[in-house]
């Protein structure tokens, strides 16, 4: 019965487009401005990264995830985080492309800690490609051509940070579906939900080579089922982190039915990160399925590159001061 679900999901995914979720990270821990808009500026320094995500590979129509983000601290000792993230998602026959501008201002809390609030403002374009859907009636004009939409969008959140310790609460998609969710315009889309995260850290120095960091990420989605990170990564002698993560599907609300908790599979995550250069890095993350999509897929890759423009007084450091999170 499970694996019937399963091969009907697969079928039917294209058109469901699994409720456009919210997108999957697995190095989330290296792109928190995604998640968090209170996260910007938090490594004071520009940053600039890259990521790219094919998940569950082999099967068609998965998820398939591009984004850009960029941020740094302005202004009067740093208090203010500015950022641009922009993603563009596609999965089975929609796609969405999101720009998102993010504010965080920031609260010296003492010379070692800072507690941040920001706001994420900007667009959603929804695409809907009809006209590769897989139909019994060619000649439904229903699905011929492309569909567009354009909705506004927003997310709040609140980050805490100090050089051991982080831990921040975030919403995304504040807008969107409830500005759309009764207009005969967007009746095509799959709308996001809301969706809430909650992330915490710490880094614990082993020895004077080697820095352990434990972290978590909780997101949840009331509608559906939502996921719990929990990760440990080592970084050997700052240049490179080395980690492992568990994802495990949990449904908080109790309202999930058995097809959406078949697809929402539990999986185990490799990370790496280097350092290739005192201000260039590359991350790689594999996600290997211990759910019945294991059969159908030969997993999910993830890259990323980032690239840091460091204070010139500190030139043979790769950040102004270290920052793990």
């Amino acid at each position: 019965m499970r694996k019937f679900l399963l091969l009907l999901l697969i079928v039917l995914g294209p058109f469901a487009v699994l409720a456009q979720n919210e997108v999957t990270y697995s190095q989330y821990m290296f792109n928190n401005l995604l998640v968090n808009p209170a996260y910007a500026g938090y490594k004071e320094d520009l940053n600039i990264n890259l990521l790219s995500r094919n998940q569950w590979i082999g099967i068609k129509g998965a998820p398939v995830t591009q984004s850009l983000i960029a941020d740094g601290a302005f202004f009067h000792n740093n208090n203010v985080g500015l950022g641009l993230s922009i993603m563009n998602d596609q999965v089975g026959i929609q796609g969405q492309t999101s720009v998102m501008a993010n504010y965080a201002y920031r609260l010296q809390v003492n010379s070692k800690s800072r507690l941040s609030f920001g706001v994420g403002l900007g667009a959603v374009q929804f695409a809907l490609n009809s006209d590769k859907a897989v139909i019994g009636d060619q000649t439904d004009n229903a699905f011929a051509g492309t569909q567009n939409y354009l909705s506004p969008d927003a997310k709040l959140g609140i980050h805490f940070s100090n050089d051991k310790f982080y831990a921040g609460i975030s919403a995304n998609n504040l807008l969107t579906t409830a500005l759309n969710k009764n207009k005969q315009q967007a009746r095509f889309i799959a709308l996001p939900p809301i969706h809430i995260f909650l992330t915490a850290g710490t880094i614990i120095s082993v020895n004077e080579n080697v820095k352990l960091k434990p972290s978590f990420m909780l997101r949840d989605d009331p509608e559906s089922m939502g996921n719990f990170d929990v990760n440990a990564s080592f970084l050997f002698k700052d240049v490179l982190w080395l980690g492992a993560s568990y994802r495990m599907g949990v449904d908080m609300w109790k309202n999930t039915n058995n097809l959406n908790a078949t697809f929402q599979q539990n999986s185990l995550v490799g990370l790496v990160e280097v350092f290739v250069a005192k201000k260039f890095r590359i991350g790689y993350a594999y996600d290997y399925s211990l759910s019945d999509l294991n059969s159908y897929s030969s997993g999910s890759h993830e890259i990323s590159l980032g690239y840091t423009i460091g204070n010139k007084n500190y030139k043979n450091t790769a950040l102004t001061s270290p920052r793990y999170f």
